[in-house]
């Protein structure tokens, strides 16, 4: 189960994504049943297409604890992982990874975006890394129907980071 401090913590990160002109994309890494990291999506506002909530987690948690703590630790996403996203988790050794909506909800809202499941791709590898989700969060879902609806927030495709700012 996902405390309801963590959760809070994706909706807040999420609104800091939109608020930045961001997708509402977030992420945190807990270990030791302890925030460890907690990011949201900057590809937009920053034009660097790596800068998916998951994958600056990832990066901050390595630089502020070491890549040690990440082999214990559980990343928790607002969003199913993309494919560059769970395949950051899966080399950096994560052990778990928990989302809340998944794509397909996402595609429905924004009319593009399927991908590969991050648990086809977590399944096809022998790393172990288990895969939960989607956990169903209306809040959340709903941030992506107000961003996504916003002008031309869902013309640019996989290509978001490129959009007017």
């Amino acid at each position: 189960m996902i405390s309801a401090e963590i959760i809070n913590s994706l909706i807040n990160l999420q609104r800091s994504a939109v608020a930045s002109a961001n997708p509402p994309f977030s992420a945190v890494i807990v270990a030791d049943g302890n925030i460890i990291s907690a990011c949201h999506n900057v590809s937009r506002s920053s034009g660097n297409p790596l800068e998916h909530a998951e994958m600056s987690a990832i990066q901050s948690a390595v630089k502020n604890h070491g890549s040690a703590i990440l082999k214990n630790a559980h990343l928790i996403s607002s969003n199913e992982p993309c494919p560059m996203c769970i395949g950051a988790c899966i080399w950096s050794g994560i052990a778990e990874v928990t989302y809340f909506i998944s794509q397909e909800q996402v595609e429905a809202v924004r009319g593009w975006g399927r991908f590969m499941p991050a648990r086809s791709i977590a399944e096809a590898d022998d790393s172990g890394i288990v895969v939960n989700g989607p956990i169903e969060n209306e809040m959340m879902l709903q941030m992506h129907r107000d961003f996504w609806s916003n002008g031309s927030n869902s013309a640019f495709k996989h290509s978001i980071h490129l959009a007017d700012k």
